[in-house]
């Protein structure tokens, strides 16, 4: 009898296929529908950055606030330095400044400085028309900026939690239609307002001299601050 080969033993049933465990299909639907999240927030990102390139430049435009002289720089520090100190004397008082003040300090004040690429005050009436270059980022990665080049109506108000704020008003590059989502939301995020007075906000000093000021309004050339100490209640007969 020959011997029996591999070819000649009789086959059995083919072995049953793997099954995917519930684990495994529970992986493969969260991570298509990672895939498919991620593939359309990159569209979304696209698709927004095509649009705010049409009310953007790759360049910024000229920001130049004009730079104080010596002696015009020490007198502003001094106003500013009396306003500070009847605050904290809690006696009253009230700073004014000018177009030319605000830029100075643009230009010349450290920390508001950091600014002097990036904001100029141009007008004051009852807001501050500030010209500005703001920076907004492109295609995520690619290292792409885009400039805002336009105006931003400001106006400073004081709020009873954080003090003096600057309330962005309106936005608007000449010549160019923003799109409305993008105002809202930069109207929301109040951009300027950070960029203005943060550094000053960390300085506990200013900060608490900022959250005492009492009322603050804009008039033609010119933006007035005042500190009015409480009352103090007529003494009883």
């Amino acid at each position: 009898m020959p011997d029996p080969t591999p070819s000649s033993l009789p086959s059995g049933p083919p072995p049953p296929a793997p099954k995917l465990s519930g684990g495994c299909l529970m992986f493969l639907v969260v991570g298509g529908w990672l895939l498919a999240l991620a593939a359309w927030m990159i569209w979304h990102l696209v698709g927004q950055v095509k649009e705010v390139r049409r009310f953007t430049d790759p360049t910024a435009q000229v920001i130049a606030p004009s730079a104080p002289s010596g002696e015009e720089l020490a007198a502003l520090r001094a106003r500013l330095q009396a306003f500070a100190t009847a605050i904290e004397a809690k006696q009253a008082a009230q700073l004014e400044l000018s177009v030319a003040d605000l830029n100075h300090l643009l230009a010349a004040q450290d920390p508001i400085n950091r600014l002097q690429d990036i904001a100029k005050v141009e007008d004051i009436s009852d807001v501050l028309r500030v010209k500005v270059a703001l920076a907004l980022n492109g295609i995520p990665f690619s290292g792409e900026r885009l400039y805002l080049n336009g105006f931003i109506s400001v106006r400073p108000e004081i709020k009873s939690d954080s003090g003096l704020v600057l309330l962005t008003r309106t936005l608007e590059v000449p010549g160019r239609n923003l799109s409305p989502g993008f105002t809202k939301t930069y109207l929301e995020a109040n951009h300027l307002d950070g960029l203005a007075l943060d550094p000053l906000r960390k300085d506990q000093r200013l900060q608490t001299i900022l959250s005492k000021i009492t009322s603050v309004r804009c008039q033609p050339g010119k933006l007035i601050a005042e500190f009015l100490p409480p009352s103090t209640p007529p003494t009883p007969q």
